[in-house]
């Protein structure tokens, strides 16, 4: 969000374009809308009003929207990404299936202040004069993945799937017997370890597994494993042979990683990497790459 600013040479006297547009959920043009008044109404604009110029266009969880008039559908879907540590629901929160939502308070109840023995893993409340211990209530960062005309599953940003997302990834039966498949999957994938926002690699290729695309690209890496080791242990997923003695200490904690599987393309994806999703005359839908 903070970049937005930063777009006002691409539209000022239109220079490259008369202005962008932007899809976002109405939970994040409201954020935007607080953070940059003037990016939503120019005449917040504290300046000479040299702010860029866009056009928002709100989008709902799992409602298609076309971009543009292209024609090409997009579906949206909320995943997770991360938790909000709070014992309150955030404002403007969406509900989904896997949110908890705090109980109807009973006017006899009083809620201690937050300590450190009183933290939001453990919260407690007095009742009638009584300790009672509470569950924690977890409210999970709500983040888009996006399907684009059940050729292209794109979700940078995940530490969760919900459950009742997963219809809208995996394979489909046909009535031949055979399956439906997603093309091209780009999946979030930080760092070999788990972490509370993104993907780790064990977590990564278990999503990957079961999502079953004709191709994976992981994106997101942190700096701490080098891309030929990424290449490495994703060739693996896909069932090449390896010599253990030669892997690399990464590689070799990666490997415990991995799990048991069937057989999946998986590569890193890369700055300059360039994808293309090309239906045949046979209806199938191809992907290709300029590097793999």
């Amino acid at each position: 969000m903070n970049g937005l600013d930063d777009l006002r040479a691409w539209t000022l006297n239109k220079a490259i374009q008369s202005h962008i547009d932007l899809y976002v959920s109405e939970h994040t043009f409201v954020e935007v809308q607080r953070a940059f008044p003037y990016l939503v109404a120019k005449e917040f604009a504290s300046g000479g009003g040299d702010v860029p110029e866009f056009k928002w266009h709100i989008i709902n969880d799992q409602e298609p929207f076309e971009i543009g008039d292209t024609g090409i559908q997009i579906l949206p879907f909320a995943v997770h990404h991360g938790r909000f540590f709070s014992r309150v629901s955030p404002p403007g929160y969406v509900v989904t299936p896997n949110a908890t939502l705090p109980p109807t308070p009973r006017a006899s109840t009083v809620v201690l202040p937050i300590t450190r023995s009183n933290s939001l893993s453990k919260a407690t409340t007095i009742l009638n004069g009584d300790a009672e211990k509470t569950e924690e209530k977890i409210y999970p960062y709500l983040s888009f993945g996006f399907k684009i005309e059940n050729r292209f599953v794109y979700i940078s940003d995940v530490s969760n799937i919900p459950d009742h997302v997963w219809p809208i990834l995996e394979p489909k039966k046909r009535e031949d017997g055979g399956e439906t498949r997603i093309p091209l999957l780009i999946m979030d994938c930080l760092r070999l370890r788990p972490h509370t926002s993104h993907n780790g690699l064990e977590a990564a290729i278990a999503m990957t597994r079961r999502v079953n695309a004709s191709r994976t690209y992981l994106t997101g890496f942190s700096h701490d494993v080098s891309h030929e080791e990424y290449v490495k242990l994703t060739e693996i997923v896909g069932g090449a042979e390896y010599d253990a003695d030669s892997l690399t200490e990464n590689e070799k904690a990666g490997l415990k990683l991995l799990g048991s599987g069937p057989h999946q393309w998986v590569r890193p994806a890369h700055d300059g990497l360039r994808i293309f999703v090309k239906p045949s005359e046979e209806g199938e839908v191809t992907v290709t790459d300029e590097t793999y």
